[in-house]
């Protein structure tokens, strides 16, 4: 399997795992700002029938505009993707991409960028801190699959 980001599989429905997503990453100050329901994108464009699989883009306020401030054109990497599908037993799977992945590996970028490399590794914190409290909501008693 490929790396696309951090994955995490939790043991409640896809609806209640898409409402978990959204209270986790909004507590940690990672706003939702949109919002793709793929299934229903496949079957009206495509009239192909596809699992729940939901996409969801996070941004952090605050960082957004401290990374803005130094370069507008910035802004095409600052949401977090986010996608939510179900899977075949039941559970459902979160898989939320890196903050900044493309340019974090580069060395010549973290050099000549030290401002927005210092904000991307904000936001990487606070992806994970907005996954760890996914975990944490999704195994409270009550919230497991039916």
């Amino acid at each position: 399997m490929r790396d696309y980001g951090r994955r995490l599989v939790i043991d409640v429905t896809f609806d209640r795992a898409v409402a978990l997503t959204i209270e986790a990453f909004e507590r940690e100050g990672l706003h939702i700002i949109g919002c793709v329901d793929v299934q229903a994108y496949a079957r009206r464009r495509l009239r192909h029938d596809l699992r729940q699989y939901m996409l969801l883009q996070a941004l952090p306020t605050q960082l957004t505009m401290d990374a803005l401030q130094h370069d507008l054109d910035a802004g095409t990497i600052l949401p977090v993707a986010v996608a939510i599908y179900e899977l075949a037993d039941g559970e459902t799977a979160v898989v939320a991409g890196e903050p900044f992945a493309p340019l974090l590996a580069d060395r010549g970028w973290q050099a000549s960028a030290p401002e927005l490399a210092i904000i991307a590794e904000r936001e990487s914190k606070q992806l994970a801190a907005a996954l760890a409290r996914l975990t944490r909501l999704a195994a409270r008693p009550g919230f497991a699959a039916a």
